[in-house]
């Protein structure tokens, strides 16, 4: 079996973002032993959601910083809401972010649900589906054809340009699709990876089986809340989302249950508002990576 993916959410968005803070977090995750840190993606949310979402660094501006403070870890944005921006451009973004940073972008891509965002951004709401879906045929597209002249004819979207320099990775940046509905099932059978968020087990075990019904060697990496506290209880994330929160040896059982139930990885956040962050990077690494990743 392939080693299990290990990705860290940073700290780029809330009332702790902080420029040492994230480039700390990110470095702790890559000294640690991590496959991947990740951003998160908003550019202007209502008030409603400024508590959460109000203060938050560019989700693809933030990679390519990242890409010149680190040298081997994966650099991801989850999930970046491909119809709330210009297609084409985010396209050009990941494959010029591939370039700058070795080959090190990954990108899961969702088809977003603010539908006040949109409205803000002048994006079509109510095709960011087919949008996104047509979109996925493009990147498909372009990487074939990079770099040089792309060309690609669709109904929503259509591309006659250069587009260059070569990628670093042969098929391009990796796309992952975030997500837990049937749509997004079935748009992870095109990538090969499904990340959904926040999901008990038992609502994965089902959903993963669906997938793999679709493409057997599909791809599952969950983004979950991970707590580290004295004794096990329900948790919550800063959203009110499934968490996990106990001890590391409990916490090890729980997502060693996920991987038994079809996961092949994670991608944890780790109470990125709260101080102390790099010390639970590094508890996480040898605390509770080692129990989960080992046990049968």
């Amino acid at each position: 079996m392939a080693p299990l993916h290990l990705g860290l959410i940073l700290p780029s968005y809330g009332a702790a973002l902080d420029v040492r803070r994230l480039t700390g977090a990110a470095v702790a995750a890559e000294e640690s032993g991590f496959d991947s840190v990740w951003t998160t993606d908003h550019v202007a949310v209502p008030d409603e959601h400024a508590g959460t979402h109000g203060t938050i660094a560019e989700a693809l501006v933030t990679l390519g910083f990242l890409a010149g403070r680190t040298k081997r870890i994966e650099l991801g944005v989850s999930a970046l809401v491909v119809p709330q921006r210009n297609p084409i451009v985010a396209l050009k973004q990941l494959t010029t972010l591939d370039f700058l940073s070795g080959g090190r972008v990954v990108a899961a891509v969702a088809a977003g649900w603010m539908k006040e965002e949109f409205a803000t951004l002048g994006a079509d709401f109510d095709r960011r589906g087919r949008l996104l879906d047509e979109w996925l045929d493009l990147a498909a597209a372009a990487f074939a054809q990079m770099p040089g002249r792309v060309r690609y004819e669709g109904r929503l979207l259509s591309l006659d340009g250069w587009l260059a320099p070569a990628l670093v990775r042969p098929d391009g940046p990796e796309l992952w699709v975030a997500g837990v509905s049937r749509a997004t099932i079935r748009r992870a059978a095109r990538t090969g990876v499904w990340h959904p968020v926040a999901l008990p087990v038992e609502k994965l075990r089902g959903r993963a089986r669906e997938l793999r019904e679709l493409r057997p060697d599909a791809r599952v990496v969950l983004r979950i809340g991970v707590y580290f506290v004295g004794e096990p209880r329900t948790g919550q994330d800063e959203r009110g989302r499934h968490a996990l929160a106990g001890p590391s040896e409990w916490l090890a059982e729980q997502l060693a249950e996920y991987v038994e139930a079809g996961c092949n990885g994670f991608v944890v956040n780790l109470d990125h508002l709260e101080p102390g962050l790099e010390e639970r990077i590094r508890r996480f690494a040898e605390e509770v990576a080692p129990l989960y990743a080992t046990r049968p």
